[in-house]
């Protein structure tokens, strides 16, 4: 058995162009999850500042889940689906751009201001360089 026999299959994106960054998309997450990994299809905020279309991208996934006792999340004003919905800002992901499927409305972008309260939240989460 050659290694590759292994290897999970490459898929072509259903995007026709690259997600930019503050973008919503739908993201395929892995069926074999192991909890509390994110599974199935939920809501994902590009992160990433620059990518392209058959690469990766790093995604913060989004929760239809209360998250009032999550200090790392966020309640988004800007939705995909009008439901209320958390950024998850400690659940930094990185996947497939071929697992991003495009809103059927259109794909929405997060406001600037918005957006900067999540990557605040993210970045505090981070470990920091000693001083």
């Amino acid at each position: 058995m050659t290694r590759n026999e292994h290897a999970p299959p490459k898929k072509l994106p259903r995007l026709k162009s690259a997600p930019k960054i503050r973008n919503l998309y739908w993201c395929e997450f892995p069926t074999d999850a192991q909890l509390p990994e994110f599974w199935k299809i939920r809501p994902v905020i590009i992160l990433s500042f620059k990518q392209n279309l058959y690469g990766a991208v790093t995604i913060i996934p989004c929760s239809s889940q209360p998250q009032s006792d999550n200090k790392w999340a966020f309640q988004l004003k800007t939705t995909i689906d009008e439901q209320k919905s958390w950024a998850i800002c400690d659940k930094l992901t990185t996947v497939a751009v071929s697992r991003l499927t495009p809103d059927k409305r259109g794909i929405k972008r997060l406001p600037e201001d918005e957006f900067n309260k999540i990557l605040r939240i993210t970045l505090d989460w981070l470990p920091k360089l000693p001083v």
